[in-house]
């Protein structure tokens, strides 16, 4: 049997596990080989070789290039005439062999030969090693802003001492330049002194803790520790430290974005396809190149458009859940708490928003939020703060997709119209913020900031927060009658270019989760009957209406 040449790229990026044959040879060894994503097995066939049979890669390509340990092959089989740059590219020749019947041909595309003799000590360096990114090779001992911080937890900035949490109970983790930050969902931990808990990529526990505080709430700010993948949190070193969550790299000199949105959690018996729909396609037309979601519980219809908007890119989805309780609707602080530390150094701008609030742009220089962001150059404004106006909704939105004229006149914004004058600063009002000069954030202003104009008020000529309140008061007692309180209602509408673009955009993608391309009975008949014979539904309740008819008919 002939195996063709194959040229391979060593290199750091990749794990592998290998394991040895037994004395007659037998074993298996797996590679986690990227970009491809998949699993190259082999068998090992005989000593003193380990032998990789490379299987399914590169669709049926003589010539392969694979990543691989450095170091791991620097012992192997050779030709000659083969250069080491620093790759260590290694070129094998032809080889023939005679023995290899167990194997299946048409499955190998190549194969490897690593002498039996040198590779024990090889795998054992890099099975327990772990390869330490650039970003990641940092120490340090010391957090920004840590005496401002004690200022603030002096004063009780943003303490809320809310709910019965009794462990931190971590919720994500974030590297920055000189510290990591972690959210918790615990919101009963202020101020109190944590210890902060480092793991490398095998979780394997790092020495030289770091001991810190709780500030803002549900937030611990730690210092960097090289080669750190995980981290977690205890109240001493000599407890045991809850699960650990990996660290998010945001060492980034320069965001990703320009501007992003955090919405609410998303609870409750309401249906939400809709919903998520225009607010998502909403911020998009205004500018938005990514949002932040936050999930408590929706139906499993409306997970659909969830998920299709994960498969895109265009949202990120955070499940919001310990083992403590509390009801659905109090996840809002945790939520404003963990975005916000996801946008710093992710977006220039982040909107804090709910499901049923639009920031809406009244001036025609101004159409959209990113050209009202354009013009704001002064680096000392660090929030821009926008009044509310209420709008009626009298009713809940469909909890399916059934067509597109049913769709439109579901459609939020052209359904209710009557709305409220626009109330005052500080009631209720929503932000855009520069997350990276806010201290602490609430739900609807910074607590604190770094530096800057804490807040910079938009005028209602520029932009107003167009909040589509349910009349069903499911929660919060009070809050039809506030509404209300906001009168005289009249009829407004949205800018007509932006309804008609947005009525599109929703209808897009609606369509595209929702409405299924259906095939006849015998389409799906004849495929069921390629699994193991059986049968198609439709083509049962066929077969069963004729066979009623039949027995009418001789009746």
């Amino acid at each position: 049997m002939i195996f063709k040449k194959i040229t391979i790229e060593l290199d750091a990026s990749i794990s592998a596990l290998i394991c040895r044959g037994d004395e007659a040879g037998r074993g298996r060894v797996g590679i986690n080989v990227p970009p491809y994503d998949s699993i190259i097995r082999g068998r090992m066939l005989h000593q003193p070789f380990l032998t990789f049979l490379l299987i399914g890669i590169a669709h049926a390509s003589t010539n392969v290039v694979i990543t691989y340990p450095e170091n791991l092959l620097e012992k192997a089989t050779e030709p000659k005439d083969v250069s080491h740059d620093k790759h260590s590219h290694l070129l094998l020749e032809e080889i023939e062999f005679d023995n290899l019947t167990t194997t299946t041909p048409s499955l190998l595309d190549e194969i490897i030969l690593i002498d039996e003799a040198n590779y024990k000590e090889e795998v054992s360096v890099n099975l327990t090693s772990c390869a330490i990114e650039s970003w990641n090779q940092v120490h340090t001992d010391e957090i920004p802003n840590d005496d401002l911080h004690r200022h603030w937890v002096l004063k009780k900035a943003g303490r809320q001492n809310y709910l019965y949490a009794t462990s931190p109970s971590l919720l994500a983790a974030f590297a920055f330049e000189k510290h990591i930050a972690v959210t918790l969902t615990a919101e009963t931990y202020y101020g109190k002194t944590i210890y902060c808990r480092y793991y490398d990529c095998r979780r394997r526990e790092i020495p030289n803790q770091f001991k810190t505080f709780v500030f803002p709430e549900a937030t611990v700010y730690c210092g960097r520790r090289v080669g750190a993948r995980y981290i977690s949190v205890t109240e001493t070193l000599e407890e045991k430290p809850e699960y650990s969550v990996p660290i998010v790299n945001r060492v980034n000199p320069v965001p990703k974005h320009y501007f992003t949105t955090c919405m609410a959690t998303l609870y409750g018996d309401e249906p939400k396809f809709l919903q998520v729909a225009d607010f998502i396609e909403y911020y998009k037309i205004q500018g938005a190149t990514f949002s932040h979601v936050y999930l408590r519980n929706v139906s499993d219809y409306d997970r659909l458009i969830l998920d299709d908007y994960v498969r895109t890119g265009d949202i990120e989805l955070i499940k919001m859940h310990d083992h403590f309780w509390r009801d659905d609707f109090m996840w809002h602080h945790v939520q404003i708490t963990d975005c916000h530390q996801r946008n710093i150094n992710f977006a220039k701008w982040t909107a804090f928003i709910d499901i049923d609030e639009r920031i809406e742009m009244k001036s025609p220089q101004l159409p959209y939020i990113v050209d009202l962001l354009d013009t704001v150059t002064d680096p000392n404004i660090a929030n821009l703060h926008f009044r509310i106006q209420w709008v009626q909704k009298l009713y809940d939105t469909p909890a399916r997709y059934i067509n597109d004229s049913q769709l439109i006149d579901e459609m939020i914004f052209r359904k209710y119209t009557n709305t409220s004058r626009v109330g005052g600063y500080w009631k209720q009002p929503k932000c855009i913020v520069r997350p990276e000069m806010i201290g602490s954030m609430s739900i609807h202003a910074p607590h604190v900031a770094y530096r800057g104009i804490k807040r910079t008020l938009v005028n209602e000529t520029v932009g107003i927060v167009r909040h589509y309140r349910n009349v069903k008061q499911r929660v919060f007692k009070g809050a039809l009658k506030r509404m209300l309180d906001e009168g005289p209602f009249t009829e407004t509408h949205i800018e007509p270019n932006l309804e008609k673009l947005l009525t599109e955009k929703i209808l897009e993608r609606v369509k595209w989760v929702y409405e299924i391309v259906d095939v006849t009975c015998e389409q799906k008949q004849m495929i069921y009957q390629k699994h193991a014979g059986l049968n198609a539904t439709c083509w049962l309740e066929e077969m069963a209406k004729n066979e009623s008819m039949a027995h009418n008919f001789i009746s």
